[in-house]
């Protein structure tokens, strides 16, 4: 849900135009089925960001299908393996990766933190988030 959210402000502050947003449950399948339909009500296509990287290959996959192949942007988002060789042919622009393996270790450090000073307000704690493209590999 805050990926969406973000996508949506980030897409009003660029004067993007969201032709839909539709959830696939995080699923590769039913990301290949939304985009099938998308691909055909919306012929101008010219992007699709999807929350996670298994929706990409869905998207991908559908893209492919349709004869959109390169015609149609797709980023996903965790920068999962199976994503590199897509975007390194192009048929992905871009993961976003949230370094995965790392997000426990944040976690048990900022629980730690808050029980060493129980009293103390502790802040929200921005974990970083790269870029990757075929320009950026990770």
């Amino acid at each position: 849900m805050q990926r969406r959210l973000g996508f949506e402000d980030a897409s009003r502050e660029a004067g993007l135009v969201i032709a839909r947003s539709q959830t696939a449950y995080w699923e590769t399948a039913r990301a290949n089925q939304v985009v099938t339909a998308l691909v055909t009500e919306r012929p101008d296509l010219k992007a699709i960001l999807c929350a996670n990287d298994s929706m990409a290959l869905g998207a991908v996959a559908a893209l492919k299908s349709a004869g959109r192949a390169g015609q149609v942007l797709v980023a996903g988002f965790d920068n999962i393996s199976a994503v590199h060789a897509l975007i390194t042919s192009g048929d992905m622009i871009a993961t976003a990766d949230q370094h995965g393996d790392r997000l426990a270790v944040y976690g048990i450090e900022y629980a730690l933190e808050r029980l060493r000073a129980p009293a103390t307000a502790l802040a929200d704690r921005e974990t970083p988030v790269d870029l990757v493209t075929a320009e950026k590999p990770r």
